[in-house]
């Protein structure tokens, strides 16, 4: 942590699951954020997490996931991986909707089930990255699921061909609004089917497991 000036007031090094390995205090402050969602309780030493508290010496929360199995079959669990995933709501273990670019496997996604509580939420956060400009990303159980899921989101599209949008060489949208259905899976991230997006200048995906 800095000051306006960009001189360091405080300094912390931590393990991957975020147990802290030196703090040092350049001034007199205390720093209690820790991972992305969490405050430190340091009473405790463990991680406020909103829903839950978070253990970092052992890397696991202390009560069960209170959205029970939706959030994976180990309801303790923090993340896959400490390094590349986060849980700031302290609410699941395997990422199914986020804002933003992609950053992981689409594989390793946990797929929403259609009219759950979930998925209403992520419509809501699909609305709420749009108003931002932001990219959102989703993962649904199937192709049917995909075309409810952007049509509740983001009202009626046009569809067009696969990779219509990406081909254009300098950059320049070929449409304001519509998607893709990219059916064959794709290298990187990308690597199951989905429907691509594209919304007045940002975009995201939908990824499903059955093409039905």
């Amino acid at each position: 942590m800095t000051d306006e000036n960009g001189k360091i007031l405080w300094e912390c090094s931590f393990q991957l699951w975020g147990k802290r390995i030196h703090e040092i205090e350049h001034e007199p402050i205390e720093q209690n954020l820790r991972y992305q969602g969490q405050y430190l309780d340091r009473e405790t030493g463990l991680h406020y997490n909103t829903f839950r508290y978070y253990d970092p010496d052992i890397g696991r929360f202390t009560q069960p996931d209170p959205i029970g199995l939706l959030g994976g079959l180990n309801l303790y669990q923090y993340a896959p991986n400490g390094l590349t995933w986060i849980d700031p709501w302290g609410l699941s273990c395997g990422s199914s909707a986020y804002k933003g670019k992609l950053n992981s496997a689409a594989s390793k996604m946990k797929p929403i089930q259609r009219g759950t509580k979930e998925w209403k939420l992520a419509i809501k956060n699909t609305q709420a990255a749009l108003l931002a400009g932001d990219k959102f990303q989703v993962k649904v159980k199937s192709s049917t699921d995909a075309k409810a899921f952007l049509k509740e989101a983001q009202g009626n599209m046009n569809r067009y061909k696969a990779h219509t949008q990406s081909s254009r060489p300098d950059g320049v949208p070929k449409y304001p609004k519509g998607y893709e259905q990219h059916m064959s899976p794709e290298s990187g991230f990308g690597d199951t089917p989905h429907i691509k997006w594209y919304n007045n200048g940002t975009d995201g995906h939908i990824f499903y497991d059955i093409p039905n």
